[in-house]
């Protein structure tokens, strides 16, 4: 009887071991198949090209499982890169902000700065490289604008947009070896007009690091455009059952004036100067 009672006092050690081992950070027990499965769908950006809307459109299919708050920011993340167990401090946040996975197909995470930096790219490929990667791009010179008025809506921004597009080499100096690195709230983050623009560096890279049947690419304007037909191309390239998404408008900008002449003039010439041509 005392051996029994010794094997069963184990055998509820070994249970609530295993129950802690699989809490997730914020609270309440999460089962293996959740702890365990990657994301393995990714939104990498641009800012400010419609990926919330694509986020939101995408999340509303019921094989999609959209991470809480959209962006799990996690190979962007200093401490992420300073971290000696990489994957394990990722599916650590991952699964923070996955409580809600109800064993859909997808797991998406839509933190659009990951494909700003080479370094972003490599790591998120490395945490799955059988993933899917979706790009939202804009024309840059919209785009860097957006940005700017986001920035002085904020409070961070008080040069007129030519000055700031003027003088961001400054600003961004150092910005590739330092960006990992660096505090959430930075200059690198938010200052970055015209250099988050220069897309064909950051596919070069993407390109570099999978496959292109991996990779999706939609402009912002044929999402609002042609709306059901992004949809079923995205779809399409998930594998998924077709899904009639309703459009709606998702988020309402602040900027609704037009670049001002002289920032818009000084933004075009740096994109042609770049060799950009969207």
């Amino acid at each position: 009887m005392a051996g029994s009672c010794a094997t069963f006092e184990v055998l509820i050690k070994i249970r609530r071991a295993s129950q802690l081992s699989n809490a997730n950070p914020e609270g309440g027990a999460m089962t293996n198949s959740q702890s365990m499965k990657k994301v393995n769908l990714f939104i990498l950006g641009v800012q400010k090209a419609g990926t919330t809307a694509l986020a939101e459109f995408i999340s509303a299919h019921p094989d999609v499982c959209l991470v809480k708050g959209k962006e799990a920011h996690v190979f962007d993340d200093p401490d992420y890169h300073r971290s000696a167990d990489k994957a394990g401090y990722a599916q650590k946040k991952y699964d923070a902000r996955l409580s809600h996975y109800n064993g859909e197909k997808y797991l998406c995470d839509a933190t659009p700065i990951t494909l700003l930096h080479p370094r972003f790219i490599a790591e998120c490929v490395s945490y799955n490289p059988d993933a899917k990667f979706l790009v939202m791009l804009r024309d840059p010179v919209a785009r860097a604008y957006s940005h700017y008025q986001m920035s002085k809506r904020r409070g961070l921004e008080e040069l007129s947009p030519l000055r700031a597009f003027l003088t961001e080499p400054w600003r961004m100096k150092n910005w590739k070896e330092a960006l990992p690195y660096a505090p959430f709230e930075h200059a690198y983050r938010d200052f970055s007009y015209l250099l988050r623009g220069c897309y064909k560096r950051q596919l070069a890279a993407l390109y570099d690091a999978v496959p292109a049947n991996q990779v999706l690419l939609h402009k912002q304007e044929d999402l609002i455009r042609q709306h059901h037909e992004v949809m079923a191309k995205t779809f399409s390239f998930l594998a998924l059952p077709q899904e009639n998404i309703a459009p709606k408008q998702v988020f309402e900008g602040d900027y609704k004036e037009s670049i001002p002449w002289a920032a818009q003039t000084y933004a075009r010439l740096y994109f042609l100067f770049h060799g950009e041509h969207y």
